[in-house]
This record gives structure tokens, sequence and C-alpha cells, in this order.
């Protein structure tokens, strides 16, 4: 097994391994946040079918803390209506349902999705594009349909969950110096 040196020290090159994934993953810090969004809020509305206003909003806090202040401009009606319509829609269809929400764009659109199926959907985020790019395991910009492949069978081939996978991704790029940003 390669040692936490090698991969504290990497920069890029190469493709993403089991290995790295365990090192990176263990290295995220949990956040009381993320545990109340993926254990309490997303299996309540999954079972409701529909998110309601305070649901949206943690979820919102989760991903973009920033974007709360849009999010308050939509009606709960809207919500829970774009919210129950999007979460029952084909898969290539949610993020773009959801879209329709003020303040919704594709990366809390999947956050919302994630809360409900953490084990089928994935957080697109650009720290998560940023290390598959940097380890040639994504060359183009992504759509919403081909991120979730890559990370689905990025996640089979390392034989791990996508949660894991998504907090491994999300810490290497968090912990590259500031200058190695290409």
């Amino acid at each position: 097994m390669p040692s936490a040196h090698q991969f504290e020290n990497d920069g890029t090159g190469g493709t993403i391994t089991r290995e790295f994934v365990q090192y990176w993953s263990h290295r995220y810090q949990l956040r009381p946040l993320e545990v109340d969004v993926l254990d309490v809020v997303g299996p309540a509305v999954a079972k409701r079918g529909y998110y309601k206003r305070g649901e949206l909003q943690k979820v919102v806090r989760w991903k973009s803390p920033r974007s709360i202040t849009y999010i308050d401009r939509n009606s709960d009606s809207d919500i829970e209506h774009l919210t129950r319509i999007a979460l029952a829609a084909p898969e290539r269809l949610r993020h773009r349902i959801l879209c329709l929400l003020d303040g919704v764009g594709v990366p809390i659109a999947s956050a919302l999705i994630t809360a409900c199926e953490p084990s089928v959907f994935t957080v697109i985020d650009y720290r998560a594009i940023e290390t598959l790019r940097a380890h040639s395991e994504l060359s183009q910009q992504p759509n919403c349909t081909s991120y979730l492949q890559v990370c689905r069978d990025l996640a089979n081939r390392v034989e791990t969950d996508l949660r894991t996978l998504d907090r491994a991704l999300w810490q290497w790029s968090k912990a590259r110096p500031p200058g190695s940003r290409g």
C-alpha cells in the first residue's frame, strides 16, 4: 500500500485508487450539518416525496450557504411542487427541474438529490471535478449525467460508495496548496 507521505505530496497524474480514496476520505472533516442532512433530512424527504422550506434551507446551508438568500425567494408551494416533481422524475431530468427554483443551480440540485439517495447520487462540486481532472479521470466539463456516471464507475472500480468517494475527492482538492491549482 502506498504511504501517507506519497498522498500528501501527490500533485497530479495517475488514476485514483482505492488507497487514495481511503487516505483522503479519512482526512475529511464530517460536519454535524452534513450528518443531519444525510441521516435526518434526506430520509424524511425521500419518504414524503418532496422538500419543505426548512429542509431545503438545511441542504443549501450544507452545500452553499451563500445561496440561502436566493432560496428564500421561493414560495412554500413552489418548493413543494417543484421538488415533488423533480424527485419523481427520471434521473436525467431531476437537476433541470430543481434548477427552476430561485437560487438552485446544478451543484445545489445535486446536493438536494444526493440527500435523498446518497447511495445512488453524488454532489457535483468544483473541488471534486478538480480532483478528477488532476488524476486523469475526467477530461471535459461534465454535465450532470456524465459526472454521475464517471463517479459511479470510479466508485465501482475502487470498491467504495459514492459518499466516501465524494469526501475523498473534495478533501484532496481542499488540501492542495493554493499555488498548485491548474
